[in-house]
């Protein structure tokens, strides 16, 4: 993306990625501590976040800056982030390529254009529907369209200058899911993705008190069950293994003896 220092409008492309294609959201959890930084290290510089998406290896976000102190709130906000997913994860060095990246937006239609490919990452990259990725900001411009002023107030983008851009939902709507060339959207398959499975499994997990990355460190007896409960929520073992890091065949000898269990239980009734 082209490095320019100033816009007439105020008006950036913004985009920050993980060094060497390093993964810099690996919770949730991750995703809400960069969220509520972005909202912190901006307001207090003074710079407005229009638009933003939060992928596994990058971040790409619409920022409105007319006092020039965006590079400040940035390298606050990736230092920051950088330094505490370190320390969380035990890793060490750089946790973001080089310095972030900025393309001035001159014009109205460049910044819908801009808000557009924000919000259409999660698609074009295979992962979730735009309307249905939890981590970009295009629920929060929706509710704003729908005049819920208590739910925009703890979002964590400004649509305000959107609303003026696009006019109405319907035109807002029609142009997030538009193709770059004004054509129909190129719409994956509507079957659940895999992000999707794991974000369920993931919700499942927690619903019974421990999150899948965690599931490895508790006792033998509250994994199995949670393991089981999984498999009987449709996930195949491979799926299993996959999202809790949990050997093949150890996910596979607890399916069968809970599956052993189960039968018995009903035959005795």
């Amino acid at each position: 993306m082209q490095r320019v220092w100033r816009t007439v409008t105020g008006f950036y492309h913004v985009s920050a990625r993980g060094i060497g294609k390093q993964i810099i959201f690996e919770t949730d959890d991750d995703r809400w501590e960069f969220l509520e930084l972005m909202r912190d290290c901006c307001r207090e510089a003074g710079v407005m976040v229009v638009a933003w998406c939060l992928m596994g290896g990058h971040v790409d976000l619409v920022l409105l800056d007319y006092e020039d102190e965006m590079s400040a709130a940035m390298q606050r906000l990736l230092l920051t982030y950088a330094r505490r997913f370190n320390k969380r994860t035990g890793r060490t060095g750089h946790l973001f390529q080089n310095r972030f990246d900025r393309r001035s937006l001159d014009t109205d239609w460049q910044v819908m254009e801009a808000i557009r490919s924000v919000h259409a990452d999660p698609q074009e990259a295979g992962v979730s529907l735009i309307e249905r990725y939890p981590w970009s900001s295009f629920a929060e411009h929706l509710r704003a369209y729908d005049g819920d002023a208590a739910d925009v107030a703890r979002g964590f983008s400004d649509p305000s200058c959107v609303l003026e851009l696009f006019g109405s939902a319907k035109a807002f709507i029609a142009c997030s899911l538009s193709k770059p060339d004004g054509g129909e959207p190129g719409m994956p398959d509507l079957k659940e993705t895999e992000w999707e499975r794991h974000a369920f499994a993931e919700k499942l997990a927690k619903g019974l008190g421990v999150p899948l990355n965690e599931l490895k460190t508790v006792a033998f007896s509250r994994r199995d069950g949670i393991i089981f409960a999984l498999h009987d929520g449709g996930y195949t073992v491979r799926e299993i293994e996959r999202y809790t890091g949990i050997s093949k065949s150890t996910v596979s000898r607890i399916v069968r003896a809970y599956a052993r269990m189960k039968a018995q239980s009903e035959g005795s009734e």
